[in-house]
């Protein structure tokens, strides 16, 4: 009987030790992920989590914005040459930082650049300031083109419009009174209402040129034919070619006088009078007279057209300096003028009546740019 009762408590005490191993593994299996266990799927869990700020980055009207953040940077800023990423509210309604402007020079100009700047995305309604620098000084473009040592509130203007109302758009602007032989480099802020300016934007860089100035005659001498009966006293074949290079902003211009009229070389109280109509209102040729023509057809006066309009055209010289107009080129000159050629043509008609013997006069051209 004893044996029989010692084999019975075994039994029993090896069953319940089972029972409570198989209890213990279902727990953390079945309850633990509902209790305790954040957002899951089947390959991850998030312990740790949190809700920031939400709603619209800005919102406007026409009188009022309202403008949010969703976050910032730690310690530090993200930048490139077009944005900057800084951390506070103040700095998420910044005006976008413009990119470098197109800076050229196309007229191989001396005293001024052309500018185009851009507008990095910002608004229409943008401003935009603009910072010049001879690599010593820097100086501020001013609403009418030139320089200036302060930059006035006057001096922020938009993108498009011209001279004091705005940037120029996609033509751009002049920025004038620069020095020649001098680079420069030109830098963009842009600004949107109060506390929105934002820093200068990367530069670009040219130098101005030098100014040049190159003009010439084709012969220092012309000869008429001797005047006769065979020639009806008239000779028109003879012509002097002007030739002028520059890079003067405003062009240039001819004049044109002689210093006395056609006088007997040797017994000056003859002479040949000059044509008797003016350079403001050349004719075709009657009568007698030394006179001359241009192949300017644009050259400057009340008449533009006045020596080629069914011309050729003649006037007489003046003897007066520094003479009236023969030929020109008006600017802006955009590109640099290089030997650029007009023609004088000649032409002197005397009566059977004029003393024989050589006829001689000293004819000048004054060539004048405007830089």
């Amino acid at each position: 009987m004893n044996k029989k009762n010692i084999q019975i408590i075994t039994d029993i005490t090896f069953i319940t030790i089972i029972f409570v191993i198989t209890v213990i593994t279902i727990i953390p299996a079945v309850f633990i992920p509902v209790v305790f266990a954040g957002p899951q799927s089947a390959t991850y869990e998030l312990k740790e989590y949190g809700f920031g700020s939400g709603g619209e980055a800005s919102m406007s009207s026409t009188t009022y914005s309202m403008f949010g953040t969703a976050g910032e940077t730690d310690m530090a800023t993200a930048s490139s040459n077009t944005y900057t990423l800084e951390g506070g509210l103040i700095l998420t309604i910044q005006a976008a930082v413009p990119p470098a402007p197109t800076v050229t020079n196309p007229g191989t100009n001396y005293d001024r650049l052309h500018i185009i700047i851009q507008t990095g995305g910002n608004p229409v309604d943008t401003l935009f300031a603009i910072s010049i620098s001879d690599g010593v000084t820097t100086r501020f473009i001013q609403n009418d083109r030139t320089m200036g040592s302060v930059l006035g509130e006057e001096d922020w203007l938009p993108y498009v419009g011209d001279i004091t109302v705005g940037w120029g758009g996609v033509t751009g602007f002049y920025a004038t009174n620069l020095q020649n032989n001098t680079p420069y480099t030109v830098q963009v802020k842009a600004k949107q209402g109060a506390y929105t300016e934002s820093a200068w934007g990367p530069g670009s860089s040219i130098a101005t040129a030098d100014p040049t100035f190159t003009f010439g005659v084709d012969t220092s001498a012309i000869s008429f034919s001797n005047l006769n009966t065979g020639n009806a006293y008239t000779d028109s074949s003879q012509q002097t070619i002007l030739t002028t290079s520059t890079n003067a902003y405003n062009g240039y211009l001819v004049y044109g006088y002689e210093t006395q009229p056609l006088t007997h070389t040797i017994n000056n109280a003859f002479t040949i009078a000059n044509y008797g109509s003016e350079n403001s209102a050349p004719t075709p040729w009657t009568g007698t007279g030394f006179g001359y023509s241009t192949s300017d057809d644009n050259v400057i006066g009340t008449v533009p057209n006045r020596f080629t309009n069914e011309g050729p055209n003649y006037a007489g010289f003046t003897t007066t300096a520094p003479g009236d107009p023969v030929a020109d080129h008006p600017g802006p000159i955009l590109s640099p003028i290089a030997e650029e050629h007009f023609t004088l043509s000649y032409r002197v008609t005397a009566d059977a009546n004029t003393k024989a013997g050589q006829y001689k006069t000293t004819v000048i051209y004054v060539a004048v740019p405007t830089y």
